[in-house]
């Protein structure tokens, strides 16, 4: 009898729409896997012993600690608020964020508000970005859009700064906490606007898009109105294939890390998986430390060491990595609010062809796409270089002005 290889068998089972979703939904009572990087960064962060009964709610605001501030505010607000546990769609837990005003008297019906969806940053408590900072790139997106008059939102998403594991990259995770976060500010006395735009990079991206396409279902009363989304991660069909072909076991690249942040969702949702039982003794001491380690200096160990996919893994991942590829999935593409998208064409985090796939489905999904490319920019450029752009169409979409597709003609 002839082996198949386990890429084709992943092929195949694609083809015939056997994907991981149809074997994990419908369940709703995950088992948790064993929390990786809780830590407790301080009283703020402890969440009260009663919750809500309702998500959406602030549960405490304070000062935002000094490394998460944004120069151009007026003021640096933490934040905690209520909102459903995003792998079973039921239970309340607590979320934190920030909020950043800008300088200045609010006008009537209070400042327009952003939310922005943080890119990656890891999945331990410590890299929650209202406690660890923001980066350099994000200070450098942000800090213009306070200057314009627009007050910021940032969700930190489920088990950053929290009890419990980030689910990485989940896109129902990232939606409900983006939608109850915009409940949680404009149901208190903070002068923002009932109408708001959302705009995310990277990871960020697929919240932004994922809390537009479950906003009709889960708070259909937020006044969403419109998404601005650069480095789009997509995961559709064709581009699992496209990865699966072009993907190098001894590559010892970014990927990887990225790659072990999926597993861990995988463990968090299939309770057969188990993220330990598939490294390597010379891979161990380094992913032992995925919960500790924020992004950029975790991609930096797994680097140093030279781990590629061959010698960090004992055995295939490609089924567990589908099983997190399918909660990664936006529920549509045909979205009933303007899209804004930028994309670099020399990004190698999420590569231009994957946006373009993007593109292609939401606009075939007749989305009302503004679509930019920037010729050279990498995965950082490209967020840079839309910001005035993006300013114009959330300046438009804001005051309800008509926004012309720039999908091309079918």
């Amino acid at each position: 009898m002839k082996i198949l290889k386990p890429a084709l068998i992943i092929i195949l089972l694609l083809a015939a729409g056997l994907t991981a979703f149809n074997l994990i939904s419908g369940s709703k009572d995950y088992p948790p896997a064993a929390p990786r990087g809780d830590v407790t960064l301080s009283d703020f962060y402890i969440p009260p012993a009663e919750l809500p009964e309702t998500p959406g709610v602030l549960v405490r605001q304070g000062q935002l600690n000094p490394a998460s501030h944004l120069a151009s505010a007026a003021e640096n607000i933490a934040i905690l608020y209520s909102s459903t546990e995003g792998l079973n769609g039921e239970t309340i837990n607590t979320v934190s964020g920030a909020l950043y005003l800008p300088e200045g008297t609010p006008p009537a019906g209070g400042w327009p508000l952003l939310v922005w969806s943080h890119g990656t940053v890891g999945i331990g408590d410590r890299c929650a970005p209202s406690y660890a900072g923001r980066s350099e790139r994000d200070r450098t997106y942000l800090n213009p859009w306070l200057e314009a008059g627009y007050a910021i939102a940032a969700s930190d998403y489920q088990g950053l700064g929290m009890p419990g594991t980030h689910p990485y990259m989940d896109a129902r995770t990232m939606a409900y906490n983006n939608l109850d976060l915009i409940r949680a500010l404009q149901s208190t006395d903070f002068p923002v606007s009932k109408q708001a735009v959302i705009a995310g990079q990277s990871q960020g991206a697929s919240g932004a898009i994922a809390t537009a396409g479950f906003r009709e279902e889960y708070a259909s009363e937020v006044d969403l109105r419109g998404i601005m989304a650069t480095g789009i991660p997509y995961l559709s069909r064709k581009v699992i294939l496209d990865l699966i072909r072009n993907s190098d076991p001894d590559a010892a690249n970014a990927s990887l890390a990225l790659s072990l942040y999926m597993l861990t969702l995988t463990e968090m949702i299939d309770p057969k998986f188990s993220l330990d039982r598939v490294v390597s003794d010379a891979a161990r001491p380094i992913v032992d430390e995925i919960g500790e380690t924020c992004v950029f200096d975790f991609i930096g160990k797994t680097q140093e060491a030279g781990l590629s996919s061959r010698t960090t893994f004992t055995r295939r991942t490609e089924f567990a990595l589908l099983k997190a590829f399918d909660r990664m999935r936006y529920p549509v593409t045909d979205y009933d609010i303007p899209v804004f998208t930028g994309s670099g064409t020399d990004d190698q985090i999420t590569p231009f062809s994957m946006q373009q796939a993007f593109i292609e489905d939401a606009c075939n999904a007749k989305a009302t796409l503004v679509i930019k490319t920037y010729d050279g920019a990498n995965h950082n450029q490209g967020l840079l270089q839309s910001g005035d752009s993006a300013r114009a169409f959330a300046s438009a979409v804001m005051t309800g002005k008509p926004v012309e597709s720039t999908c091309p003609a079918p």
